[in-house]
């Protein structure tokens, strides 16, 4: 079945996570991802990630699924000249460097552009090509940092912290694959190729929502609220009996069909709940609101009180650990749970697309390459001959043998 991004071409120097969660997307929807690995340095550093066993890692299957691996040294006279003659055939070129690093190699955007104009150059790093720290290794904890996301993550009387996965480069991955998208179909359109340049942590300063706004406004310092709300009540999580559970009351009428559903009658037209505004500040302390839910939750269990809500159509949810949800029916009904065969590991679990587009398989995953299992093939299809390509596998230019299971 054809895929929306079938003929397109994409050099990927992305390493670890940033990055490659956004050419992983691109290779889901049929873009030929060829990633540039370092062999002198063990390619990509997701290979040797945690989780993994003596086989390999699960992290890398997951973030590279999909991709080709060519192991070439940037570096060296040989090696630039090889990528150069690999981007005059592509489409788009992707990085994750600091600024200058592309450029001290010889490959970087004017460069790319001399041998083919209409290249697309995206670049994901964790603060961008420009500014003070463009220069600087970021990470997706510096990303959460830098932009106030910490200040407004954990408990009221806790520290900051930070969310619990890489959600500054998952974020960024988005933006990072919807950029190249947008950049294509402009090609499309005026036939010309150019530059993208996304930070992590310019995405996450555009996800802190009504944070920027208030701080804007009125100069509010940011306050970390757990799982809870300032401008909605209830909004938050409680303990039940095998577990915890979400629910979000948003509107006022919401209110009453809550109040109908959990059997609060004596508190349904209590003028201290009868706005968002009232109930947030009657929330906490002794006989507010939070202690009530929480006192009629902690006795029943989730699917209890899922029965309850839902009828109202009450937001509501479960609370899974990662493993539950893996077998939860939600995610698997829509294949948001895929076993994909990995040429290291075997078998292996992995969230599945998010996108979902009638008419596209989105359960049809490629394994992670093995390294530079594919250098050879790109090698011949640039003009380099059998000898060439032995030759410069002995000087250490490229790698071939690392991947090559014949």
């Amino acid at each position: 079945m054809t895929k929306i991004l079938d003929g397109i071409r994409i050099i990927d120097f992305t390493q670890g996570h940033t990055g490659s969660y956004g050419t992983m997307l691109l290779a889901d929807f049929g873009a030929e991802v060829i990633k540039i690995e370092d062999h002198k340095k063990g390619g990509d550093v997701l290979r040797s990630s945690f989780p993994k066993n003596e086989k390999g890692s699960a992290y890398h299957a997951y973030m590279n699924r999909g991709k080709k691996s060519i192991c070439i040294d940037r570096r060296s006279p040989q090696g630039q000249e090889m990528i150069l003659r690999l981007i005059e055939k592509a489409d788009v070129v992707c990085d994750g460097f600091p600024a200058g690093e592309m450029e001290a190699c010889g490959i970087g955007y004017q460069d790319a552009c001399n041998v083919n104009p209409n290249i697309i150059y995206a670049s994901h790093t964790g603060f961008g090509k420009t500014g003070p720290l463009s220069n600087t290794a970021g990470c997706d904890l510096a990303s959460e940092a830098i932009c106030g996301l910490m200040e407004t993550t954990g408990s009221p009387d806790g520290d900051p912290t930070a969310h619990g996965s890489r959600i500054a480069d998952q974020f960024g991955g988005v933006f990072f694959a919807f950029s190249i998208v947008a950049a294509l179909m402009a090609r499309m359109e005026m036939g010309e190729g150019q530059q993208i340049d996304v930070a992590s942590s310019d995405c996450m300063f555009t996800a802190l929502e009504d944070c920027v706004a208030e701080a804007y406004m009125d100069g509010v310092t940011e306050h970390r609220e757990g799982n809870g709300s300032r401008a909605i009540a209830p909004y938050d999580t409680f303990e039940v009996k095998d577990g915890i559970l979400s629910t979000a009351v948003s509107t006022n009428s919401q209110w009453k069909k809550f109040c109908d559903a959990m059997g609060f009658d004596d508190i349904k037209d209590d003028p201290r709940f009868s706005t968002n505004e009232l109930r947030g500040e009657h929330y906490y302390g002794k006989n507010g609101l939070r202690e009530r839910i929480a006192s009629k939750f902690e006795t029943m269990t989730k699917w209890e009180i899922e029965d309850m809500l839902r009828p109202y159509n009450i937001p509501s949810g479960p609370g899974f650990t990662v493993p539950e949800a893996f077998e939860n029916d939600q995610l698997q009904i829509r294949n948001m749970v895929l076993q994909v065969e990995d040429k290291t590991l075997g078998a292996v679990k992995m969230p599945g697309v998010p996108i979902k587009l009638s008419g596209i398989d989105d359960t049809d995953i490629g394994s992670a390459p093995l390294l530079g299992e594919d250098t050879k093939s790109f090698l011949q299809q640039a003009g380099y001959t059998d000898s060439e390509i032995e030759t410069m596998e002995i000087d250490g230019v490229i790698m071939c043998k690392g991947g090559d299971r014949s």
